[in-house]
Formats: structure tokens, C-alpha cells, sequence
């Protein structure tokens, strides 16, 4: 819990930071100036969001300075004029001369929205805490593989952002192989571009910093499988993480629940997160919206069926899928489009899990297999809008030049009941 304290602010009037030649100005209204006194407002390189608890409540807040100590963040709701303090905390960024800056906020109001800035004298960005129900449309994008290690400008990455902020998504979901830096020490700056496209990109049409949750993939670590957290540096250090873990659920109130889980990258896939992903969903079969998210696909559309990972999948979580009432599951890692026909113990099956990926964000699309269990397969960049209204809900696959080319409609089972 934030140790919370509450100030009056002494902040009378905003100016626009002049000429929005920052990252962070890149619509008007999502970085705004405090009046300083001379000096230069403090912007920070990279600011961005995530949840460590739930989301209809709560607001993660990571920011990075160049080497300062100050951890605090002030915040206030768009309808008050009372600041708060949370106090937070910082770590080095490994191989980088930089410092991540890490602040929780709790007790936030469901559906509201707020303000917050880093001191006085520093730009201010807007957020929105999640709704109570299902009762407001429930609105987030889903991808993988964003940044397309041979492209040098990230204009891929740049376009397909731009037009999923355009769908003004409540948070989005990436799958892993995010910046493509293997956890190289060279690499680094590969980070660094990520995450000032996304400050500058991934926000609302009324200026609200858009939220993110990730999995982890094999080009966040070296050697890529089988390997320890130690060997993925800059995902373990750049985001918040429940007990510094790849694999984790997060709780939307009582209506959505995220299984990210890690497929064989810092964590085996069976044994112990088996284990805790049999004793997660067991206590979850009451979630009207159940999804997995993960990195390499259980139903491949270009890799060979068997290959191991995949197979392991198969053998291991997929059972737990369908025997806990998982509705989606979230693929990635092939880099194309894929959704399957719903599938229970290796049939088409209309009661069965629906695989939807496979990771294409910004990466150069490959070509798809003929598969049996694969209902529609495209060589496409595309992101995945998802839409929850009550039980309801659809996937909507948008390509890079912002155009539907699939759909998928649902209902959640009468057996879960939104709350």
C-alpha cells in the first residue's frame, strides 16, 4: 500500500509545454507543463503505465530519470483540486545509466479519471481507472512481436501503435519479443526507442496515457528458453512484477481475469507454474472473461506442430484450459494472423478454447500453414481489439493500414454470471 498524504496544490493555471517538441506532447493534452520558476519542466524519457493489483482501483506508474532519487508522484482526480503523494521506489535500469522509478497508486475511484505529475515543476499526464462492471463497454488491443529487429527506423512498430491508440483502447496486451533486445547489453537503446514510442503514441484521443500489461518472450532473453530471470535484465528491471515473476493473473473487479504465463522462456512450462496455473483458474471458473496470454503458440499457424514448446503446451496448460473454462487464449512468437476454430481434446469443438495471434505487431509477417484446427490465417501486422459488453464480447482483427479483415463474436457461458 502507497503511504498517501494529501497537499493543497499552489498550481493556479496549466500551459501546454510549448511547441510539444517532447515525446511525450505527441497529442495535444497528454503532457502539460506546470508552471516552474525558470527552470525547464522535468520530462521524463520514458513514463508509462501498468498494474500490479486491480486495475479498477489502482494505477502502477514507472518513469525514469538519469540518475535522480526523487520517487514521489502527485495525483489528483480531473474533477478535484486536492494533490496526493505517492511514495515510491527506484532501481537501476542494467546496462544504462538510467533509473526506473516505480509508484503504486491504491484507493483510486473505478472509472475516473486523473492527473499526475512528478513535482511542481514537471509535465503532467492523464489516466483512467478501469469501470466497476461490464456495464461500460469494456474496450483493450492484444499483439505480440512489436518491434521488427531488422527494421532500424521502427516504422512498423510507429504505425501499427498509432492506429491502435486510435482505437482509444482502455490498456493493451503485449505477448512478448517487445523491443527485441535479447537482454543484450548493446541492445539497450532498442528499449529506449520502445519506450519513448509508446509515451509518445500509445494515448486516447483525450490525451490519457494507455496502460499495458506484458508476457515475456524468447527475444527478451538471452539464450531465449530454458533460462533463468537473471538472463532477461531489462524485462525483469523495466516492469512492475508481483513477487518478480514472469507469470502472474491479474483481476479486472470480478468480471475479467489475465492469465499471463511464461512459456519455457525464465520459468519451465510444467512443474511448479503448472502447478499454480491449475490452482489460479480453479479459483476463477466464475469470471464471465477468462484469458490466457502467452508467447509461443500451443496451436502453431507457421512452426511445425510438434515442436516442443508447443507440445509442452499442449501437454501441460491446454487440459487446464479447457477443464477450467478458459475462453481465449492469447498466442504469439509465429508472426502472423491466426484464429482457430475452438478446440477441446484436439477437435474442432464449438464448446472449446478459441487460440487467437500469432504475434505481428511490427514485425515482417510470415507465411501461414494449411492447419485443421485454423479458421482464418492472414500474412498481416495487425493488432487484436477486443470488446467486452456484458456477457458479450468481440475480437476484431485490424492490420496495419487500419482496415478489419476478421471477426469473432462470443458469449460468456450462462454458468458465469458478471458480478
Amino acid at each position: 500500500m502507497s503511504r498517501v498524504k494529501a497537499t493543497v496544490s499552489k498550481v493556479n493555471l496549466i500551459t501546454i509545454l510549448g511547441a510539444c517538441l517532447a515525446l511525450s506532447c505527441a497529442r495535444v493534452g497528454v503532457a502539460k507543463a506546470a508552471p516552474g520558476k525558470g527552470a525547464a519542466p522535468f520530462d521524463p524519457p520514458a513514463v508509462y503505465l501498468t498494474w500490479l493489483h486491480d486495475p479498477t482501483t489502482t494505477m502502477t506508474i514507472q518513469w525514469h530519470s538519469n540518475g535522480g532519487r526523487d520517487d514521489d508522484v502527485q495525483y489528483q482526480r480531473l474533477d478535484k483540486r486536492v494533490w496526493h503523494t505517492a511514495n515510491g521506489s527506484h532501481h537501476p535500469m542494467p546496462h544504462s545509466d538510467r533509473i526506473v522509478h516505480v509508484a503504486e497508486l491504491t484507493g483510486l475511484k473505478r472509472g475516473t479519471d486523473y492527473r499526475f505529475r512528478f513535482s511542481e515543476n514537471s509535465v503532467e499526464f492523464k489516466f483512467r481507472t478501469m469501470p466497476r462492471n461490464t456495464k461500460e463497454r469494456i474496450r483493450f488491443v492484444v499483439g505480440g512481436d512489436t518491434m521488427d529487429p531488422l527494421d532500424m527506423l521502427d516504422e512498423s512498430f510507429e504505425e501499427t501503435s498509432r492506429l491502435a491508440a486510435k482505437q482509444d483502447p482502455m490498456f493493451a496486451v503485449i505477448g512478448g519479443d517487445i523491443a527485441y533486445a535479447n537482454g543484450n547489453p548493446g541492445l539497450v537503446g532498442r528499449w529506449y526507442n520502445w519506450l519513448a514510442t509508446w509515451k509518445k503514441l500509445m494515448v486516447t484521443s483525450d490525451g490519457r496515457l494507455i496502460p499495458f500489461v506484458v508476457a515475456i518472450g524468447n527475444h527478451e532473453v538471452q539464450g531465449g528458453f530454458n533460462q533463468t530471470p537473471e538472463k532477461a535484465p531489462y524485462f525483469y528491471s523495466l516492469f512492475a512484477l508481483p513477487n518478480k515473476r514472469s507469470y502472474r493473473v491479474l483481476d479486472f473487479g470480478r468480471y475479467l481475469s489475465l492469465v499471463l504465463l511464461d512459456s519455457g522462456h525464465t520459468h519451465p512450462i510444467d512443474s511448479e507454474q503448472t502447478d499454480w496455473l491449475r490452482q489460479r483458474l480453479g479459483g476463477r471458473q466464475d469470471v464471465p472473461h477468462l484469458f490466457a496470454v502467452y508467447h509461443v503458440p500451443a496451436y502453431p499457424s507457421v512452426r511445425q506442430f510438434d515442436n516442443g514448446v508447443s507440445a509442452k503446451i499442449r501437454e501441460h496448460w491446454v487440459p487446464l484450459f479447457e477443464q477450467f473454462g478458459v475462453d481465449v487464449a492469447f498466442e504469439h512468437h509465429d508472426h502472423v494472423y491466426k484464429r482457430t476454430h475452438p478446440i477441446r481434446a484436439e477437435k474442432i469443438d464449438p464448446g472449446g478454447v478459441l487460440y487467437l495471434g500469432d504475434g505481428a505487431w511490427g514485425v515482417i509477417p510470415r507465411k501461414p500453414r494449411d492447419r485443421w484446427y485454423l479458421a482464418k490465417e492472414a500474412s498481416k501486422q495487425h493488432f487484436i481489439l477486443v470488446t467486452i459488453n456484458g456477457q458479450n464480447r468481440s475480437f476484431l482483427a485490424i492490420d496495419s493500414e487500419g482496415q478489419i479483415f476478421d471477426q469473432v463474436n462470443q458469449s460468456a457461458s450462462y454458468a458465469k454470471t458478471p458480478q
